[in-house]
């Protein structure tokens, strides 16, 4: 699993739960072009942002990241 895997799922979720990037950004306390450079593997969320985002799509953070055991 590479960053890419992570701003694909990451983009994944946020559509499955109908939400714009700007909606997401606002509920993970990050701006919507920070959100969009996850989203696009520019970038790689630190842990925090990780675990918010996690919080909002109501999943572990292992499958937020795609952790497989």
């Amino acid at each position: 699993m590479g960053k890419y895997c992570v701003g694909a799922r990451i983009r994944l979720l946020r559509k499955e739960k109908n939400m714009t990037q700007r909606q997401l950004a606002t509920k993970i306390g990050v701006d919507r072009t920070s959100l969009s450079s996850y989203e696009h593997s520019k970038r790689m969320p630190d842990i925090f942002t990780l675990c918010k985002m996690a919080d909002v799509f109501e999943i572990s953070l292992d499958d937020l990241v795609g952790r497989k055991f």
